[in-house]
């Protein structure tokens, strides 16, 4: 072996093998330990729905409204950045109250996070339905029909459940349970 061939063995494969020495590889129960810590914190992730009242899933969310009669109460959020988002889920979204009014409603979250990203396709389908409702900023909270018109537009700013829920029945079809 010449002292060049010499030299690029130890640069180029002394190196890789010395680097691995050093910060050693992932063990099956490190990598256990990172899958699990990854999906606790999926499941923790406000790409999910909070709770089981909504659902992320827009057409499922159109045809149960279709196939229901019920109206698509839809909150366009930004759940990990937007502070006025956050603060309609805590207030609002979060509460009893809510839960209880949601069975009046097929409840959609559309959220645009920062972190924690969906797929590709899965955002040019929330981006197309903003698009469609003509969303300005969040939270856009809209109370809309089966066939994707808008009945209502609402602000949550820093008001309580029943205030909320009180205003999103008074624009709800009168063919619905109050």
């Amino acid at each position: 072996m010449s002292k060049t061939q010499t030299t690029a063995l130890l640069h180029f494969g002394a190196l890789p093998i010395m680097a691995l020495a050093l910060t050693g590889c992932p063990s099956r129960s490190s990598e256990a330990t990172v899958d699990s810590a990854a999906k606790a914190k999926e499941a923790e992730s406000p790409q999910a729905p909070a709770n089981a009242v909504w659902t992320d899933d827009i057409d499922a969310a159109f045809k149960t409204a279709s196939e229901t009669g019920k109206p698509v109460f839809i909150d366009f959020t930004g759940s990990d950045w937007c502070y006025w988002c956050k603060l309609a889920e805590n207030n609002i979204f979060s509460t009893p109250d809510w839960k209880a009014f949601a069975a009046d409603v097929v409840c959609l979250k559309v959220d645009f996070p920062q972190g924690n990203r969906p797929d590709v396709f899965t955002m040019k389908k929330r981006q197309q339905l903003a698009d469609e409702f003509n969303v300005q900023g969040y939270p856009t909270l809209v109370l809309a029909t089966a066939g994707r018109k808008e009945i209502a537009r609402f602000m949550a700013g820093r008001k309580g459940a029943a205030e909320f829920i009180s205003e999103v029945r008074k624009k709800m079809p009168t063919a619905l349970p109050r």
